[in-house]
């Protein structure tokens, strides 16, 4: 699902017009339309309504959605912030209907204290006051009335975006709508999905209102949220002709002294997705736990690391392995050597701090915040502010596609294209989350997956088990190990 800024709007409601003939005010009857079945929905009980309308096509749509609830049998009365002559196009022509029906309307802008008063006796609030255009803080009466909506401590409905958000930026203008219910059109915008503007939007719903698929896709848009439906069909009921064959060998290159339990779980993560076969490739004092912790797992203690791993389906490197000159120096050798699908993690990634180019192209890196800002010599505070960037700045400098962990992780690849996760919970901050995450998609490229696809549907699953975790057991003291075991599961339901 694309995640639009304000300007590619623009382009794709121009386009739908102008190349594919359809009349805006097509658009905006049906964008009422998604609104009033949402209010429905949500609020089935409610007799009246409050429609804060600006004089812009977002207020159009509020006063569309004014004659709609009253064919529903809900009482509205419109409230129009700004100069009510600047209604123009097709936000006039509903402006006329709705005199014409007699639905009470009121200008705010004169006297804020005495047209709220008109709301006090609604249900429920519907927020038509900015659309996509707005690109500075709310000011004046505008800013008056925001403020005053949330003193009705009523429950609203925000057309397209709340009021004070700016659709590009993550970043919300003060003051801003707390909306409880959200309905965007096409796709949505960039503040439906990050926070804290995300915050502001309450559940969003992305309507569709008839704008042609094609034209949202000649709009080359590189961000996009991850649904379930781009998944899905990756966990799919296995074929019965199948056998361990089918679904590949993993070795993973992990564990050393004191950290040789990132090696069990990245194992399980790998075995827990399906893996035919998994060979942990470490140390003999490391072989001795992975064998106590995942007995279906193997492991390879030889010399020959590289001609190990080249013999199987797909690898994993970095979980666990030493932090020093000396073992990076190895991983580079090892690195170099592999000419498998390889997901680098952990150790692995700072042996490449500040030479992200050399880890070789096509490959899957899995790094936090403080291992990007290490590759890519930056701080992490850079790295937080300006994520998307990041992430697509190291996936076109190591011509690899980059998953940046985190809240609403990023999976970057060479073109600069973007997913965002939506999976996943607070209670998955515990260590070992990750080892488990890349043994996951250690997995998938084992079955020949596309490395952009296995990252973004690797890091959907594992977000996915963790929520099914923690309506089990609440969020706090979940354990890595916990959520491999959940991966079948998980699997299942998607």
């Amino acid at each position: 699902m694309k995640i639009l800024n304000a300007e590619e709007m623009r382009n794709i409601d121009r386009r739908a017009t102008e190349r594919f003939g359809i009349p805006s005010i097509v658009l905006m009857e049906n964008a009422a339309l998604a609104v009033v079945d949402a209010i429905a929905d949500h609020y089935p009980d409610i007799d009246r309504a409050a429609i804060f309308c600006g004089t812009g096509a977002n207020g159009g749509d509020g006063l569309a959605i004014a004659r709609h609830l009253e064919n529903r049998g809900v009482v509205p009365v419109i409230l129009i912030v700004g100069d009510r002559t600047r209604f123009a196009g097709d936000a006039r022509t509903n402006f006329s209907i709705c005199e014409r029906l007699g639905i009470p309307m009121y200008d705010v802008e004169g006297d804020v204290e005495a047209a709220l008063a008109h709301a006090a006796d609604a249900d429920i609030i519907i927020d038509a006051i900015f659309g996509t255009g707005l690109n500075r803080p709310p000011d004046g009466a505008f800013a008056e009335v925001i403020r005053a909506i949330a003193e009705l401590r009523l429950p609203v409905v925000a057309v397209d975006l709340p009021s004070g958000l700016n659709a590009s930026s993550p970043e919300p203008f003060d003051p801003c709508i707390q909306a409880e219910v959200t309905v965007t059109f096409a796709a949505p915008k960039l503040c439906h999905v990050f926070d804290p503007a995300a915050m502001y939007c309450g559940e969003v719903i992305v309507a569709d209102i008839s704008i042609p698929e094609a034209a949202i896709e000649d709009e080359n848009v590189r961000l996009s949220v991850t649904a379930t439906r781009d998944v899905a069909p990756l966990f799919a009921s296995r074929a019965t002709s199948t056998h361990k064959g089918t679904y590949g060998h993993v070795a993973i290159v992990a564990g050393s002294e004191g950290r040789s339990g990132a090696a069990a779980l990245a194992a399980r993560g790998a075995i827990r997705t399906g893996a035919g076969l998994v060979t942990v490739v470490t140390d003999r004092g490391t072989a001795k736990l992975v064998h106590n912790h995942s007995a279906e797992s193997m492991t390879y203690s030889g010399d020959d690391f590289a001609g190990f791993v080249n013999g199987k389906s797909a690898a994993l490197i970095g979980p666990g392995l030493a932090d020093d000159d000396e073992s990076y120096r190895a991983i580079r050798e090892l690195v170099a050597a592999i000419e498998k699908p390889l997901v680098i993690d952990a150790s692995a990634l700072n042996a490449f701090a500040g030479d992200l180019a050399s880890v070789g192209a096509g490959r899957v890196l899995t790094p936090h915040p403080g291992e990007l800002a290490r590759l890519i010599g930056r701080d992490t505070k850079w790295i937080n502010a300006n994520r998307i960037e990041a992430a697509r700045m190291a996936a076109r400098d190591a011509q690899s596609v980059v998953v940046l962990k985190g809240h609403q992780t990023l999976i970057a690849d060479p073109d600069g294209y973007v997913n965002v996760n939506p999976t996943g919970n607070p209670g998955m901050a515990s260590g070992g989350m990750g080892d488990v995450l890349g043994g996951i998609i250690a997995a998938l490229l084992a079955r020949g997956i596309d490395a952009f696809e296995a990252a973004v549907a690797g890091v959907y699953l594992h977000g996915f088990a963790g929520d099914l975790l923690a309506e089990e057991l609440g969020d706090a003291g979940l354990t890595a190990m916990d959520l491999a075991e959940k991966l079948p599961l998980a699997m299942k339901r998607l």
